[in-house]
């Protein structure tokens, strides 16, 4: 799902932006597949592709869920979303005055507001590496099996809950390894996690679309699925603020 933000960023961005004065000024679009990320500079104005890039993650790892867990590294997908960023002209990169982000929905990964990830110069580009997170779980995840799935509380969503489903796995994690929840405070889907190190965001922002994805959100209130007894037990402070796009925002 789409995510986008302007180029106003706290710390130095994987680019260097525009000025607004810029006459003719790009778009980054990034895409965070399950397999590859994929990188693309739009001129602004008219929509043209002016260069593209992409790159296989290779970021499939070994789960201790076996057979049924799929779990991603996080620090390969951000690398090569660093390389197909660097593999773009330089000098179209300058002219960036906004990012739209898109990645695979469902998956949930799990870090430490504000100590997600340190900042680096590499060959005169800023890059960041991800620090103390979790692997992402994606949506291909099996470990949520149709009994332990059936013992959850019923969603208040027009999707039927699933394996593989944020929310799912929280409680999976809840009920069978609950320390490791214990070792951090936020968590999102991989599109989360890469717009909140750019924007230093201390809790990450989740469209509305990735929030129901999850399982546990209602998008006729708006809200999560997390006010009654039934849950009582979850941990509803790692979940992320839900932000709702509209063709005024950037």
């Amino acid at each position: 799902m789409l995510f986008c933000v302007s180029a106003n960023f706290r710390h130095n961005p994987l680019i260097r932006m525009s000025s607004p004065t810029t006459s003719t000024r790009f778009i980054l679009g990034i895409d965070l597949g399950t397999t590859s990320v994929k990188a693309v500079l739009l001129e602004a104005k008219s929509g043209t592709v002016a260069a593209s890039y992409s790159r296989q993650t290779e970021a499939d790892i070994q789960s201790d869920v076996e057979p049924r867990g799929k779990e991603q590294d996080v620090e390969r997908i951000v690398n090569t979303l660093d390389k197909c960023v660097a593999a773009l002209p330089r000098h179209l990169l300058q002219r960036v005055g906004r990012i739209g982000i898109a990645g695979q929905m469902h998956g949930v990964m799990f870090w430490k507001s504000g100590q997600g990830c340190c900042w680096l110069e590499h060959e005169g580009n800023h890059i960041f590496q991800p620090r103390d997170v979790s692997h992402l779980i994606t949506w291909e995840d099996g470990r949520c099996s149709s009994e332990f799935l059936a013992s959850l509380p019923c969603p208040q969503s027009h999707l039927s809950l699933a394996t593989g489903f944020g929310c799912a796995t929280i409680f999976w994690y809840l009920k069978h390894r609950p320390e490791f929840l214990n070792s951090f405070d936020v968590s999102g889907t991989i599109q989360d996690y890469v717009v909140a190190m750019l924007c230093d965001l201390k809790r990450p922002l989740m469209s509305i679309q990735n929030a129901a994805s999850w399982g546990y959100y209602n998008t006729e209130s708006q809200s999560w699925n997390m006010d009654s007894y039934e849950y009582q037990h979850f941990p509803t402070a790692q979940l992320c603020d839900v932000y709702f796009l509209h063709s005024s925002q950037h």
